[in-house]
């Protein structure tokens, strides 16, 4: 999704990551996963290559994890400081309500857009980015 969109619109890629990474067993990662978010524990993450004050719109992509954000992107977005954000999250299975994570974790970040996309026709997405 991420390199659809930029390649559509042009946009520059920037990847969140935690300092510390996850494990590459699968489970390990669910375990830890469930005890972040149940903990509401915020991974810290690795310095962003670009400056955001630079971009007039930020697009954030992530997964669902426990019906909530990501730890990761929960630091990024407690500790980005942005106005206005498009928000996609892509996953099978556990929806995400975009507009009240975000006011959970941003209270002052005006979300523009969001966009929840699983199991979704590719022109129906192709649609969507060109609304960016």
């Amino acid at each position: 999704m991420v390199r659809r969109i930029a390649e559509k619109t042009g946009a520059d890629i920037c990847k969140i990551e935690p300092i510390e990474p996850y494990p590459e067993n699968l489970q390990e990662v669910m375990e830890i996963g469930q005890n972040e978010t149940d903990n509401e524990t915020m991974r810290p993450i690795k310095q962003l290559e670009v400056d955001l004050s630079k971009y007039d719109k930020v697009i954030l992509g992530m997964l669902t994890w426990w019906y909530h954000v990501p730890p990761c992107v929960e630091s990024f977005l407690k500790n980005a400081a942005l106005e206005r954000i498009t928000v996609f999250v892509t996953n099978s299975g556990i929806p995400l309500n975009v507009d009240d994570e975000m006011k959970r974790i941003s209270p002052n970040t005006y979300v523009e857009s969001s966009e929840i996309i699983e199991f979704t026709p590719l022109e129906e997405i192709d649609a969507w980015i060109e609304t960016l």
